[in-house]
């Protein structure tokens, strides 16, 4: 083995020292990230839950309260019956163009989830608009139905899309302060996208397609190539839903701010057969969607 000059040593030393600061900088703050599976904190007992016949979530009432609550997610959007909303500045996006440092695919048995992770200081953030805090990115989950003709947790007039894409952010005070996420009322935001079939693959969504049957089985979590969040879904800085509302999944905490984009993804029927291939504990996983829950005496606001 040939030997470092002295330079050469202390470069490498150098080099070796940034990459721990580097890795331990992300490794803090994903430890307050909600984990990526079942969007809750981590160290959370959660109990097993599915979609199907035993374990659907007919059967969420038994084991998580909140389920039952007058706030729940998803909900159908009457867009006739929205309040309109003059926004006095557009939503801000920042940090989106930004490919991460790594970046992990998982299949916690109810889902995808692909979460990136970045330095501290500059994760992709949301602000302005409707919110009235800044929220941080944590990961976007996805959710399909067993046929192109369902498949999305929310719908609008009644029409449901074959795949519904949630990007999950955090309340940036929320984390700072290590409090309790699910005891805090607008601590996460969740923005969501439809997906429209089209006759053609949509290749920006390759980079998470070519990598989904690495996470078959669920319980799978692999590294994949990282990828700016922006080359998945447009930025948009006005014309969307919004309301309040809950996770779609347990422990269903009516802690969420809900956006919902109106303008579709496009997406072709073989790429979202390919979600179809992915294995719960219960087999192949046709369905990971919610019904749509009651509106009860909510608002829905359309911001112009």
């Amino acid at each position: 083995m040939s030997e470092f000059s002295l330079p050469e040593f202390l470069v490498i030393c150098g080099s070796v020292l940034l990459i721990a600061l580097l890795l331990t900088e992300m490794v803090d703050w994903s430890q307050l990230f909600l984990s990526a599976n079942n969007h809750r904190p981590s160290g959370d007992h959660i109990l097993p839950f599915g979609y199907a016949s035993h374990n659907g979530p007919h059967t969420w009432k038994k084991t998580y309260p909140h389920s039952g609550g007058s706030n729940q997610s998803p909900i159908n959007i009457t867009s006739r019956s929205a309040i309109v909303v003059q926004l006095s500045e557009p939503l801000k996006w920042s940090g989106y163009r930004t490919q991460p440092v790594f970046m992990t695919m998982a299949n916690d048995g109810n889902s995808v989830s692909v979460c990136g992770f970045w330095p501290r200081g500059i994760q992709p953030c949301i602000q302005g608009g409707s919110l009235c805090s800044a929220y941080d990115c944590h990961s976007m989950v996805f959710h399909w139905g067993p046929s192109d003709n369902e498949g999305s947790e929310h719908t609008i007039d009644y029409v449901r899309y074959p795949m519904e894409m949630q990007m999950v952010h955090l309340r940036r005070g929320v984390n700072e302060n290590r409090t309790n996420i699910m005891d805090t009322r607008e601590s996460i935001l969740i923005i969501s996208y439809f997906f429209e079939i089209t006759n053609v693959d949509n290749p920006y969504l390759d980079h998470v397609i070519t990598n989904l049957w690495r996470v078959t089985n669920p319980g799978t979590r692999v590294y994949i190539p990282p990828f700016p969040l922006e080359w998945i879904f447009p930025p948009f800085e006005k014309n969307y839903y919004s309301y309040s509302g809950s996770l779609t999944q347990p422990p269903c905490s009516e802690v969420v701010i809900w956006i919902i984009q109106p303008e579709t993804i496009a997406v072709s029927s073989s790429q979202v057969a390919q979600f179809r291939k992915i294995c719960s504990t219960d087999g192949p996983m046709r369905l990971n969607s919610r019904p749509v829950q009651k509106l009860n005496d909510r608002d829905v606001y359309f911001h112009d």
